[in-house]
């Protein structure tokens, strides 16, 4: 009886000291209404600051966001040569479409009225995996995946299953989870020591690995390559790469659907747009931000490269965090264990790739894919490791074949858009707009499109190529102002899945890119502007 009062003591003061440190929304005060200009001011509209702005313009909110490109969207826009539109960055999204789970990003377009303004194509393939002696193409669905794999590998049926099972499961409790960020004190406190009851396989998976899991489930090495194919969407390689984000984002393309915004990933930011304008809130293009300014350790506003100034009571940022810190903010205003915090995070990759118009159609010629993925090696590490330091001809290039795409936006009647990815380090590249740069560029789009041509000939055959841009970690960086030209935010190993989150040491600032907690691509990205946005919505006693 004396062991359990003392243990009970010692949880009621950490519950205590939980209240006393907490600097959650709950115990924040409204900032001062007073001359302010806007509710909010959203930095960037790529779609974490679109998100955000969306959902507080739903709620009635002022909004003002400003954006340094011509165009809204980020990296979620499109752009055009000659006979052919090319998406910057989007291949599939999940669980944005009817009809499945109908849960998370699903939701979070119909709250805000964007979901009316889109149409999307199911795509019909989840993607095709080329190893040394393997070639294999993964359906869209959990029972038609689960098909393919135990009709190739019978042996590993069960570890088929449980993989789904562990899979599905944490994304449940991921998503009984979804309000935690927005907990503070007691509530907080109790949630996070009922993780171990409540959330088993998210408390089991934390710390551990995707070649954990892939060590798991199960045996045969060819499968584990296939299944954990993916963690070229995610950035680290297999065995330095959460477990977690593999489970759920696997459980959100098979479980929710993989989805095609149609006439391209701008149209799903131009519906951005249009509903935040519907709403009552600013857009304006073409307008730098260089500056948070504050008064008595809070915002009020920012300045623009050109000198003006707008005032709010507000402000998300759909930046890094080291663009917001460093110079938006100034690190003089930050506690400093919040910034050595944030410099102890080790960031993830950039990407090198080529945008390709071809005369040619690849339908016709018997290419039925949308996504392949071409690995020289089964071992993630080592074509990881090459492809940083730049040896491309040894790594592993992934194959988007957005003519496949059933939309005819992409090319005219027989002709065909390609576009080939590879992952990049800025560091290996010389000094930007430099000769050796330009050198660099051009020997390594001719290096890329060989490594692709091993799965589709014709790209070898010059004849064939209308358009060819190839893009880097500096140009990148020039569109997103991104650290690095980094296009995952944080490396998300096992010690780093949790990122940053969404609030900051300044009360009424937060944060809405994919450098913080819900991770990254086009689909977690918007609901992190909605956790950004619902923080603020907190304070404003807004349901």
């Amino acid at each position: 009886m004396r062991i359990m009062n003392s243990l009970f003591l010692k949880a009621i003061i950490l519950a205590a000291s939980a209240v006393f440190f907490a600097t959650g929304v709950c115990a924040a005060e409204l900032p001062d209404q007073r001359g302010t200009g806007f509710d909010v001011i959203v930095i960037g509209s790529g779609m974490g600051g679109l998100s955000a702005a969306a959902h507080l313009a739903t709620n009635k909110l002022k909004v003002l966001v400003l954006e340094q490109h011509d165009k809204v969207g980020g990296c979620t826009t499109s752009f055009t040569r000659d006979d052919f539109t090319f998406d910057a960055s989007l291949h599939e999204m999940a669980g944005g479409g009817p009809g499945k789970n109908n849960r998370g990003l699903y939701k979070l377009l119909e709250i805000t009225g964007v979901g009316k303004k889109i149409e999307l194509i199911e795509l019909p393939h989840f993607y095709r995996s080329i190893f040394p002696g393997m070639d294999i193409t993964m359906p869209n669905n959990w029972p038609e995946f689960k098909k393919v794999l135990k009709q190739k590998w019978p042996e590993e049926a069960e570890g088929v299953e449980k993989f789904h099972k562990l899979s599905s499961d944490l994304m449940q409790e991921m998503l009984s989870l979804k309000d935690m960020f927005r907990y503070s004190g007691l509530k907080k406190f109790f949630t996070k020591v009922m993780v171990p009851l409540r959330q088993p396989t998210l408390f089991k998976w934390k710390d551990k690995t995707f070649q954990d899991l892939m060590d798991d489930c199960f045996k045969n090495e060819d499968i584990k390559a296939v299944v954990s194919q993916l963690w070229i969407y995610y950035g680290a390689p297999v065995p330095e790469q959460s477990a977690l984000i593999s489970m759920a984002a696997t459980d959100a393309y098979l479980g929710d659907g993989i989805w095609h915004i149609k006439g391209t990933s701008q149209a799903l930011s131009d519906a951005y747009s249009e509903r935040i304008k519907e709403l009552g809130g600013v857009i304006k293009t073409n307008t730098r931000v260089i500056k948070i300014m504050l008064k008595d350790g809070a915002a009020t506003g920012i300045m623009t490269e050109k000198g003006d100034i707008f005032t709010a009571r507000y402000i998300v940022a759909n930046t890094d965090p080291y663009q917001l810190t460093h110079k938006l903010i100034g690190k003089e205003h930050l506690p400093s264990d919040y910034l050595k915090n944030l410099e102890k995070l080790k960031p993830a990759n950039s990407l090198f790739g080529v945008y390709l118009g071809l005369n040619i159609d690849l339908k016709k010629l018997g290419y039925n894919d949308t996504e392949i993925f071409y690995n020289t090696s089964s071992d993630s590490m080592d074509v990881y490791d090459k492809m940083m330091k730049g040896v491309i001809e040894n790594g592993t290039v992934a194959i988007t074949l957005y003519s496949n795409y059933n939309d005819p936006v992409y090319a005219p009647p027989g002709k065909s858009v390609v576009v080939l990815n590879t992952y990049s380090s800025i560091n290996v590249w010389p000094e930007y707009q430099s000769k050796a740069y330009y050198e660099m560029k051009e020997q390594n789009e001719n290096r890329l499109i060989a490594l692709a041509s091993k799965v589709i000939p014709e790209l070898a055959n010059p004849a064939n190529v209308e358009v060819k841009e190839g893009f880097t970690p500096h140009t990148i960086k020039r569109y997103t102002m991104n650290e690095g030209g980094i296009v995952y935010g944080f490396y998300l190993s096992p010690d780093q899945w949790e990122k940053v989150p969404n609030n900051t040491p300044i009360s009424n600032v937060f944060i809405a890119s994919n450098w913080t907690q819900a991770w990254h691509g086009v689909g977690s990205s918007q609901i992190n502007g909605w956790r950004a946005a619902r923080l603020v919505m907190d304070i404003e006693g807004i349901e």
